[in-house]
């Protein structure tokens, strides 16, 4: 049950303006686009893209699917105890909030965490799917509530995302 549960969350559709949002659309276009954690500078990079390969999709085209990545800086190993938690993409005035990672072959029944625990590596990454079907070529934002070792949040954004098509 947890994990039809788990792909029916997966395949949601996105979100209506700030309906279901945790946080306010003028929180999230105000989030910095560099964090300081423990003496770390860190940027958030993502790839925003759709999916046209023919026969590949029912509709004919992927929804949004997105690859986000925490770097360090200083390409040195990221602060311990970090963690990505939630996500969010900004296009207009609408919201796709992605509320918890889900993770491919996950087993029924296994505890799980709704984030991911960034690894002592200076790149903490994850690709998340089921989005809307924005069109490629507009530019989105993506803002990551990130939550460090002492429980502080912290949001790091990347404003003007090109979506992209593959075919």
């Amino acid at each position: 049950m947890n994990v039809i549960l788990s792909l029916m969350l997966a395949l949601m559709p996105a979100a209506s303006p700030q309906e279901n949002s945790s946080v306010s659309i003028k929180e999230l276009r105000n989030a910095s686009a560099v964090v300081l954690i423990d003496n770390r500078s860190l940027h958030l990079s993502t790839y925003p893209w759709r999916d046209f390969m023919p026969g590949a999709w029912e509709g004919g085209s992927s929804p949004l699917m997105i690859g986000l990545k925490v770097i360090s800086a200083d390409k040195k190993p990221l602060p311990s105890g970090l963690r990505m938690d939630r996500a969010w993409v900004l296009f207009g005035e609408q919201i796709w909030e992605v509320p918890e990672f889900n993770f491919k072959g996950r087993i029924a029944g296994q505890q799980k965490d709704s984030w991911i625990k960034c690894p002592a590596s200076p790149v903490c990454e994850i690709s998340v799917r089921g989005g809307p079907r924005w069109d490629p070529g507009v530019y989105v934002d993506v803002v990551v509530r990130l939550t460090d070792s002492e429980g502080r949040q912290h949001f790091l954004q990347a404003p003007n995302q090109l979506v992209i098509a593959t075919s």
